[in-house]
């Protein structure tokens, strides 16, 4: 869903410009405790842990400052220089150097980061110190999907180190380090794979690259991951896999806990535009049901995952039921890090992005983006809630907003009509996209969704009623587009197996008590 606005002028042009790659310039500060609430700290603490968060954005700060009780110290290390929408193009190295000094001056009692890289220096950080949470080499494989298709999904091929093309289409092109499909392309044809790989070496891959292999190769071989590499540039960032071919794409999220226990903290559907490849909806819960094959798929995934030493921290699978008479499923990807949906809603995007009074009213009292359940798991505690069990009969949902129009975004989409929305509470709230900023439609956006450019994305809580949802998300859409039926993709959830209870719970994949003492949020 939504991109940090800091690095998004890569998106804005028709080609992205030559760049020089950004220094680490960490910058430190603390949210002391203030209050000592028991029931929140892990047993064993007399005091307020001491908690490093790394590369919060901005609005994540503002919210964990805005919080009135906190019952930890957060050490909080920022840097400028860092961009999810960029996250090749900053000095990895510099900033995990600095920031391991500053965590041994501070004694930290543990690290995480909220998203996908920065937890992956948090685990580099974390293994060194020999602190509680997923181990460095687990975590890299989130963040690296190349190798992630080798030690899970060794059966999915032919798998191709870019910059070699596939031989067959459609195919997709990866990067790593990235989320929110930033660096992805879906490929029709070879044609289109060249444009792909083009615009990655122009754009993401533009500066940074051998830093990036450098950093990884240093702390890989550090910590003896089982990589093969005997020098930086053994170091593959970029690859292409074979398009899946699929009845439908789904989201569960797991929590590992320290002992290698899994529990189901929430489900989710991708729901993607009819005849096309582009994600319109995320919805959570999901509709798909627990099946024993799923449940096996499932298990297995996190399973072999937790054996490579994930523990004490939450992941958010994504899978897809695969076409076919038979029940089969197979792994998109797995990132390491509490989906997007889950409990609480997210603003990812600094720049433009907008909240209705009532979501910010809900939002106070409680903990922004499992805070709270992040902090007790890298601590080595059980999370205090799961969405499954203390959110029966609501549904958070973010939905795509794309238009075909090239040129001046005004003609076409009504920006007041988005800001009523939000103020009359139909909406959380939204993300802008960089095509929402920059109010322009250029040949590049509409190039990077096969005709189609992502406007921005709409934050909604909503009761969990099917119907309901469809047609409230037509209507929504609709009037954005000044009440047109064209211009735009249709956003629709679709329940793709039958109508009923999905089999959801905390123990759905193992049989174990609930881990937590729930509460409503």
């Amino acid at each position: 869903v939504a991109i940090l606005a800091q690095g998004l002028r890569l998106c804005l042009c028709q080609s992205p410009p030559e760049v020089a790659q950004h220094s680490s310039r960490m910058e430190k500060s603390i949210l002391p405790a203030t209050a000592f609430d028991a029931d929140r700290v892990p047993a064993g603490f007399a005091q307020a842990p001491n908690v490093a968060v790394v590369l919060p954005s901005g609005k994540y700060l503002e919210m964990m400052r805005s919080q009135e009780e906190r019952s930890f110290n957060y050490h909080i290390l920022a840097d400028p220089g860092y961009s999810l929408a960029d996250p090749i193009n900053f000095d990895a190295d510099t900033f995990v150097e600095a920031a391991l000094e500053y965590c041994r001056e501070a004694r930290v009692d543990a690290i995480f980061g909220f998203d996908c890289f920065p937890a992956m220096l948090a685990s580099i950080i974390k293994d060194e110190l020999k602190l509680p949470g997923p181990a460095s080499w687990s975590v890299f494989l989130c963040c690296n999907k190349y190798y992630l298709r080798r030690e899970l999904t060794p059966e999915l091929e032919p798998i191709h180190a870019a910059p070699s093309p596939p031989q067959a289409y459609p195919a997709v092109l990866k990067v790593s380090d990235t989320q929110f499909y930033v660096g992805t392309h879906i490929c029709h044809s070879e044609g289109e794979w060249w444009a792909a790989w083009e615009d990655t070496q122009r754009g993401i891959l533009a500066a940074g690259l051998e830093a990036r292999r450098a950093f990884y190769f240093k702390w890989g071989t550090r910590h003896e991951w089982p990589t093969g590499w005997s020098r930086a540039e053994d170091v593959v960032l970029a690859h292409t896999e074979p398009r899946l071919l699929a009845k439908a794409e789904y989201q569960a999220e797991v929590v590992v806990l320290a002992d290698g226990q899994r529990v189901m903290h929430d489900t989710g559907d991708i729901e993607k535009a009819a005849g096309t490849d582009w994600i319109t909806v995320f919805k959570t819960p999901g509709t798909f049901t627990f099946t024993p094959a799923c449940k096996a798929f499932l298990d297995k995934v996190a399973g072999r995952l937790s054996e490579l030493g994930y523990r004490s921290g939450a992941m958010d699978v994504e899978f897809m039921r695969l076409d076919g008479a038979e029940e089969a499923y197979q792994l998109v990807e797995i990132n390491s890090r509490y989906s997007y949906m889950g409990n609480y809603i997210h603003y990812g995007l600094d720049e433009g992005a907008r909240s209705s009074s009532r979501c910010l009213q809900r939002q106070s009292p409680l903990e922004v983006r499992n805070l709270l359940n992040r902090t007790r798991l890298c601590l080595g505690a059980e999370p205090k809630t799961l969405a499954c069990a203390d959110a029966v009969g609501m549904s958070k949902l973010a939905a795509m907003v794309y238009t075909d129009h090239s040129g001046s975004l005004g003609d076409v989409f009504d920006k007041d009509a988005l800001a009523a929305l939000v103020d009359d509470n139909t909406l959380d709230g939204f993300a802008p996209k960089p095509v929402y900023l920059h109010g322009e439609v250029t040949e590049y956006d509409l190039r990077q969704y096969g005709g189609w450019a992502k406007i921005c994305c709409l934050l909604m809580t909503w009761e969990d009623a099917q119907e309901d949802i469809n047609a409230k998300l037509d209507a929504v859409v609709k009037k954005l587009f000044y009440g047109k039926d064209t211009g735009f993709l249709k956003v629709k959830v679709v329940d793709e197996d039958r109508p009923g209870a999905t089999g959801l719970h905390p123990d759905a994949l193992q049989k174990r008590p609930c881990c937590c003492r729930c509460v409503v949020s």
